[in-house]
């Protein structure tokens, strides 16, 4: 029997030959835009509707024929006017596509019982040909190699590469699925042992193959295929803490084939111990909880380890180093008052006002000296908590300030040790004078006096005498001393602001300090403020109570007096290290860079405006958190640019944890020095957790509606379906509107409808 696209190409295009077309279909080629058509549309429409009014003498069969006679009329007045014709299409189903995956990362050169991962899919391949072949005769088959991206391929190569640093699973299967723009994805082959250094997870597999929609074919590996193996599977923490409250890092351990029932997992930061913990496992995993509070600001070094057994196939995978940015939340500040004054008073009310200090004062008005006729219930004053404050609490504080404090009366000499030793370990303190400070206070040859940046041993009582400061060459360039308006002269701002009264002498400047303000009318021009670094810590003096004049004499005086809120903010702000006070800043390109790669950083230099400063020489070394027996991992020159700016490269870094220390100068000025952590990964990322993960391929799987399969099984059967897309190579378009048989109906309806109204008596 003939079929219709057969019979239209017979008698409608005889000239196209017999198989030229395979499919027809009726269009309109009319020029008349649509508003148009729907207008012609609706007048017809409302003309029968209209017509139907004048027929109502009519019986209702007649009726009815006659509007059926119009309406007919009508719709093939309007066909007409749509111009149809009837297209003859040669056209072809577009076959679907079916990709081939295969993970090429390194995790598949580990080994199996017979040899590696990449080698027993070469054999699963080999072996499933014939299944390829019967896919091959309705759907194009791709094959795809991928790590962290996919890479379409001609054929697979022998041997199947396992060289890729990283793998995405979740990307890979994205690129794949959108390779062939226009070619229906009818099904993914994964051929991977599902380790995904992205971290992707069962539940996030399930999601992302709901998304693609596509039917995943999974090919794994079972767990027990694993070689004997323990390592740290994951680390779990923030990138960033803050200071004095409480970090907590999780880590998730695995082990395979070596019987493990309990190991001790290790917290170190710097090469130091700070946490050892015993872990248990259950079905092969562990977890286990680090808890600290970081002391100091900035960028650290943690590291977790567990033990290496006897008889494991990667050693690597049992150490991990992460670098953790501490910040402040606010900044902690214990001031300890020897009395109410009003140096104190105006001290404490500038720091009340700042939104970032939490301030702890206390205010000495009585001592256990002191007479007391009623009972300790009955006063309404508390006393000196002194053995929490300087015991438990001060490595809480980021600053301590002594305010013309005398600690003998609260019988404190045995705590002063506690503060020297919190300087040493990286706490900020200051001194403050007056009557009861300094060589007032007796602080001579006690544990404080070993960090301050004064020398005390003489014998000179407090000078309540007038005299004006006088900036030193340090305190020209010093960001303490900045507290003049923009451009103004640092020397000029200390000239006009009221002198100052009440002075503690000393015997100088302890070794390693720097005097910013010094007294100009005494033997020696002693210090006034000082400033000192010292073990992992800082520490001022200001030896004078009057500071305070820069307050409210200055207000007196017609001005502002924003210098003294100004030199505060300066000094609280260096007591505490503020990055945005350091003139010489470093920053690593990375934190952790994979072994072979060079370690970068870049150093910003700035000038006393800080602004970038060009021209300074850059010295930085590379060395271990440990010290490093061998010296320095590497060294490097540079020098800054116009903005003040010069990158370091060390190449060749061996693995570790290092600390970048830069230091910069301009003829002969040292301009300051700073410090970053880094880690050179010495374990590749690959291999950090070398078992398979048969759980992201079933949840793949499952999700799409594929099947997974272990690697020394057949491949499963495809439920491939046939492309619905159609191509079409070629049409060609006979119009049927403009001929004798459309003509001939359309008077055919003419006629009957006038012969109809004849015989009714209508005409």
């Amino acid at each position: 029997m003939t079929g219709p696209v057969e019979f239209l190409v017979r008698y409608l295009a005889p000239d196209a030959g017999a198989g030229a077309y395979n499919d027809w279909r009726l269009v309109a080629t009319t020029s008349l835009p649509t508003w148009a058509q729907l207008t012609l549309g609706t007048a017809l429409v409302v003309a029968i509707v209209a017509s139907a009014l004048g027929l109502t003498r009519l019986a209702l069969p007649k009726r009815i024929l006659l509007l059926a006679l119009r309406a007919l009329a009508a719709f093939w007045v309007l066909a007409l006017l749509l111009q149809p014709a009837i297209e003859l299409r040669a056209v072809s189903r577009v076959r679907t596509r079916i990709a081939v995956a295969v993970d090429a990362s390194r995790s598949m050169s580990l080994a199996t019982q017979d040899g590696t991962r990449a080698e027993a899919v070469a054999e699963h391949l080999a072996a499933s040909q014939p299944a390829f072949a019967a896919l091959a005769e309705r759907a194009t088959i791709q094959p795809f190699t991928f790590g962290e991206r996919s890479h379409l391929l001609e054929r697979f190569p022998d041997p199947l590469p396992a060289d890729e640093g990283h793998t995405d699973l979740s990307r890979a299967l994205t690129e794949i699925a959108g390779q062939s723009v226009g070619q229906e994805l009818g099904a993914i082959i994964l051929y991977s042992d599902g380790v995904d250094t992205e971290g992707l997870t069962p539940d996030a597999a399930r999601k992302k193959a709901a998304k693609l929609g596509v039917p995943i074919y999974a090919v794994g590996f079972p767990e027990g295929s694993a070689a004997p193996d323990l390592a740290i599977r994951r680390v779990l923490a923030d990138d960033f803490a803050f200071l004095h409250n409480t970090v907590n890092i999780e880590v998730e351990l695995e082990e395979r084939g070596l019987g493990l029932d309990d190991v001790v997992a290790t917290l170190k930061q710097d090469g130091q111990v700070l946490q050892s913990k015993p872990v248990t496992f259950a079905g092969g995993t562990a977890r286990v909880s680090f808890e600290f509070k970081p002391r100091t600001i900035g960028k650290q070094v943690f590291q977790i380890s567990v033990p290496v057994q006897s008889n494991e196939v990667v050693e690597s995978n049992n150490q991990r180093s992460l670098v953790l940015k501490v910040i402040r939340d606010r900044i902690r500040v214990l001031q300890v008052a020897g009395r109410p004054s009003w140096d104190e008073r105006f001290l404490r009310e500038l720091l009340k006002r700042n939104p970032n200090v939490d301030l702890i004062s206390f205010f000495i008005l009585r001592s256990t000296t002191d007479e007391q006729k009623a009972s300790q219930e009955e006063l309404a004053l508390i006393p000196f908590p002194v053995n929490d404050l300087f015991t438990t609490e001060l490595p809480s504080f980021d600053v301590v300030i002594y305010q013309n404090f005398n600690y003998r009366p609260y019988k404190m000499a045995h705590y002063l040790r506690n503060v020297r030793d919190y300087v040493q370990k990286g706490g900020s303190f200051l001194m403050i004078g007056g009557d009861f400070g300094f060589e007032d206070g007796a602080y001579a040859d006690t544990p404080i006096a070993e960090v301050l940046p004064l020398m005390l041993g003489g014998s000179s009582p407090f000078d309540t005498a007038e005299f004006r400061p006088r900036l030193t060459k340090e305190g020209r360039r010093h960001p303490i001393t900045r507290i003049g308006e923009p451009g103004e002269p640092p020397d000029a701002v200390f000239r006009r602001l009221p002198p100052l009264a009440g002075f503690n002498a000393s015997l100088g400047a302890a070794p390693g300090a720097q005097v910013l303000l010094e007294h100009p009318g005494l033997p020696g021009n002693p210090p006034l403020v000082a400033v000192r670094e010292i073990g992992g810590g800082r520490t001022m003096a200001v030896t004078t109570d009057s500071l305070w004049f820069w307050r409210f004499l200055a207000v007196g005086e017609g001005g502002a007096g924003r210098e003294f809120d100004r030199f505060w903010g300066n000094s609280l702000r260096w007591l505490i290290r503020d990055p945005e006070l350091a003139r010489v800043r470093v920053k690593a390109d990375r934190s952790a860079v994979p072994l072979g790669e060079p370690v970068i950083a870049e150093v910003q230099v700035l000038g006393p405006d800080f602004r970038g400063l060009p021209g300074a020489k850059v010295n930085a070394v590379l060395v271990p958190v440990d010290g490093g027996k061998d010296g320095p991992a590497g060294t490097a020159q540079a020098v800054t640019g116009p903005e003040g700016g010069a990158m370091i490269n060390f190449p060749d870094v061996p693995p570790g944890t290092y600390v970048i220390r830069a230091s910069a100068d301009l003829e002969g000025e040292n301009l300051g020095k700073a410090e970053e952590p880094v880690i050179v990964e010495a374990s590749d990322v690959e291999l950090e957790a070398t078992f398979p993960r048969p759980e992201v391929l079933k949840a793949l799987a499952e999700a799409s509606g594929g099947a997974y399969v272990d690697i020394d099984d057949n491949l499963p059967e495809l439920d491939i379906k046939d492309a619905r897309r159609l191509e079409v190579d070629r049409t060609r378009r006979i119009p049927v509107w403009d001929t004798f048989f459309a003509l001939t109906v359309l008077l055919g309806l003419a006629a009957s409808e006038w012969w109809i109204r004849r015989r009714a008596g209508l005409l």
